[in-house]
């Protein structure tokens, strides 16, 4: 467990730094520290055993320290960014809520009243020093709960159980090459996040140190000395390449992993220009192992994935018969070595877990050398006037096209029941009606009428997923 790797990095090397909140360092030795005292709090008023207990603390580093401690003494722990988050968990064995009391979060205390939920309140450094010794965390049974990113307007529950937590985590570690040294900046990647969780995590394991920064400011984060891994999401790398020039030093060994969104060619030779010319992007999911990273070193790269050795990922048609080369087909990624159902969800885990393998909902074509091109999502699929297609890689060549950051396209039935094509674009700038009506006419030739809508930030997810089903309330919203 996590917890006992902490505490074992901090009898080795106790002034080592784990965590760098904010700014403020916080040495292996404080860490486990902050772990035994709120241990120990939570022991003395009987908090001890099995249930699920949800964690509501908006500093991440809290949040962390508040779930480890609640682990080590056996309780299954599901952490939410917001009191409103907290109204909406539904899982079996509910038995607490713990929030910091410092936080004082609105509402709180109503919502757990009217669920009939006990609060426990923690200092967040009340309390004598306890020294490591004074709580020793065993490996107790309780694990980690992550929710999806909720790209279809639902949020499933995955549990990271101890049983493969370490494997899980230990195949992020050697993709990474981490190890002690490893410094990461995960900006305000929180572990309610999957990312935030399993990078965090990986990197405790082997005596890394963690930084995470919820600061307005939070390009701070990168003045930090040493730093050799990142992970953002184009939202955040946007906000980074807005700053003035000499705003943070450019590395030329960080190895920069972006994730939950497409990027620009211009975007990646910014990003190359001013924080690293080491580029990274990312296949996977909550549910599974990372299954494909891609270095960004030519264009080719933002579109075609190279997958990971050792993980299992197949392209199958509806009755799951392989798809062949050049065809575009399902995507499925075995399941050894992490979760095989959804929690407290049988109707979900007989849709996305079958034979072995998690079915993400992607489409994607692979090539003879087994790079990957992913197509969208099974229920992103475009059906209009009898003509099929798959949204992504149009997205892809309008965002480059029109030099904007983002792109969604669906598409919805009008007055009279004919489905029309929507695209919608991200960004304030007003777009040149030459270049859109040329980009439209090469990309939807087939397509009787598109309607295009302007949108300043499409709705994301915190991972940095576009949401659609937002995005088209958003629409409807502004069309009355």
């Amino acid at each position: 467990m996590i917890c006992d790797d902490i505490f074992a990095w901090a009898a080795w090397t106790p002034e080592k730094v784990a965590a760098v909140a904010d700014g403020q360092p916080l040495t292996y030795r404080g860490f486990a520290d902050r772990i035994a005292r709120a241990r120990g709090g939570l022991a003395a008023a009987g908090w001890t055993g099995s249930g699920v207990a949800v964690v509501v603390i908006r500093t991440i580093l809290d949040c962390w320290i508040t779930t480890l401690a609640l682990r080590s003494l056996g309780f299954t722990t599901l952490a939410v960014g917001a009191v409103n988050d907290l109204a909406h968990v539904q899982a079996s064995g509910l038995r607490l809520v713990a929030a910091l009391a410092e936080e004082a979060l609105p509402g709180l205390a109503e919502v757990c009243a009217a669920r009939a939920l006990p609060l426990a309140l923690l200092g967040r450094d009340g309390g004598a020093q306890l020294g490591l010794h004074a709580y020793p965390p065993p490996c107790g049974p309780g694990g980690h709960i992550l929710q999806t990113s909720g790209t279809t307007g639902t949020y499933k529950k995955v549990l990271i159980h101890p049983s493969f937590e370490a494997g899980f985590l230990q195949q992020r570690l050697d993709l990474a090459g981490a190890s002690s040294g490893t410094v990461i900046d995960l900006f305000d990647f929180a572990l309610w996040t999957g990312g935030g969780y399993k990078s965090a995590a990986a990197a405790w394991m082997v005596g890394g140190t963690v930084i995470v920064d919820q600061r307005p400011d939070r390009h701070l984060s990168l003045r930090y000395p040493g730093i050799t891994m990142a992970l953002m999401v184009p939202s955040m790398l946007d906000a980074l390449l807005a700053e003035p020039e000499g705003a943070f030093p450019r590395s030329e060994t960080l190895q920069l992993s972006i994730t939950g969104g497409a990027l620009t060619q211009a975007r990646i030779d910014a990003a190359k220009a001013r924080i690293t010319p080491h580029l990274f992007s990312g296949l996977g999911a909550t549910e599974t192992l990372t299954y494909g990273l891609t270095p960004l070193n030519t264009p080719e790269d933002q579109i075609w994935h190279r997958l990971v050795p050792g993980v299992a990922v197949e392209l199958v048609d509806e009755a799951d018969r392989p798809a062949p080369v050049g065809a575009i087909g399902r995507v499925r990624v075995g399941t050894a070595g992490g979760p095989t159902s959804y929690l407290d969800d049988a109707a979900a885990t007989r849709e996305f877990f079958r034979d072995g393998f998690f079915y993400p909902g992607d489409l994607a074509v692979m090539r003879a050398d087994g790079r990957i091109s992913l197509q969208g999502r099974v229920t992103d699929v475009i059906n209009a006037g009898g003509h099929k297609i798959s949204p992504a890689p149009i997205e892809h060549r309008l965002r480059e096209a029109l030099g904007v950051s983002d792109v969604c396209l669906f598409s919805m039935p009008n007055a009279a029941g004919t489905e029309v094509i929507h695209v919608v674009v991200e960004g304030a700038a007003q777009l040149d009606v030459a270049r859109l009506t040329a980009a439209l006419r090469a990309e939807l030739w087939g397509f009787p009428s598109a309607e295009v809508h302007q949108l300043a930030l499409l709705p994301r997810n915190e991972a940095g997923k576009v949401l659609r089903v937002e995005t088209r309330a958003q629409v409807l919203a502004r069309r009355g």
